[in-house]
């Protein structure tokens, strides 16, 4: 599933000088996480058609009918919850029952996962890990360390003093993979950024990356499952283009967290 979305930040190559890291190899992280834990390319197939997904009429503002031609760029975004707990001070939990809890849910989680400290993922992975899915937490972790030693720190440790990774979820689209809307596959649009201190921002971001997150509801919170039950079912929507109205259409969102 990443090949198709993150094969152009493979190829590209930037070391901070005299920090010994690689930003891209660290941007691209999420790729990596992506192929351990959601499936593979077929999750990225196009709908054989351009009806409205089950989503669509829940994600769009009051009053929207699918007969105007709106673009995720013409309608207004949606507004995204915010989480009502935190887990160990390491992650946001604690979104509502309902569609839009789901995709809140998979907006934070993706843009809170730590990129490169192993222990602080540790924590995060077992505050969002579904009861089902206990491996979903090892297989995070081992892909931090992955990159740590791709780009030359140890297998384990925080993230080096002076540098700053940040992902932005620009879109998004939850459809329920169940007939009760207790499982729920949050499609994602993004950009990761690094920010070097005395530096500035690189200048070699990732934009426009797309993911998934398979969300179960358990114990009172959305829970990231990689049950094959449920990722089996995934179907890729329409690819995200803010001027498409096929992809309005299909049930992608502009987010809001204002």
């Amino acid at each position: 599933m990443a090949d198709r979305y993150e094969s152009r930040a493979r190829k590209a190559r930037l070391k901070l000088a005299g920090v010994g890291v690689g930003v891209v190899a660290v941007l691209a992280v999420g790729g990596a996480l992506v192929v351990t834990l959601w499936g593979d390319d077929d999750g990225v197939h196009g709908s054989p058609d351009l009806k409205p997904s089950p989503s669509a009429s829940s994600t769009a503002s009051p009053g929207f009918s699918a007969v105007r031609e709106f673009t995720p760029a013409t309608a207004p975004p949606i507004p995204l919850l915010k989480p009502a707990t935190n887990s160990g001070g390491s992650i946001g939990t604690g979104f509502e029952h309902s569609n839009l809890g789901a995709v809140s849910a998979g907006v934070s989680y993706w843009e809170d996962l730590d990129l490169l400290d192993d222990v602080l993922a540790r924590k995060q992975w077992k505050a969002i890990a579904a009861a089902d899915s206990p491996e979903t937490v090892d297989q995070g972790v081992s892909e931090v360390r992955k990159v740590r030693e791709g780009v030359g720190l140890p297998p384990s440790g925080g993230t080096p003093d002076g540098i700053t990774f940040s992902t932005s979820v620009k879109a998004a689209l939850g459809r329920s993979l169940d007939k009760t809307g207790n499982v729920v596959v949050v499609w994602l649009s993004y950009d990761r950024f690094a920010t070097i201190r005395d530096k500035g921002a690189d200048d070699n971001p990732l934009r426009d990356e797309t993911t998934s997150l398979v969300l179960k509801w358990e114990s009172g919170d959305w829970k990231v499952t990689t049950d094959p039950q449920w990722t089996a079912k995934v179907k890729g929507p329409h690819a995200y283009a803010p001027d498409s109205k096929y992809a309005w259409l299909d049930g992608w969102r502009q987010v809001s967290d204002d």
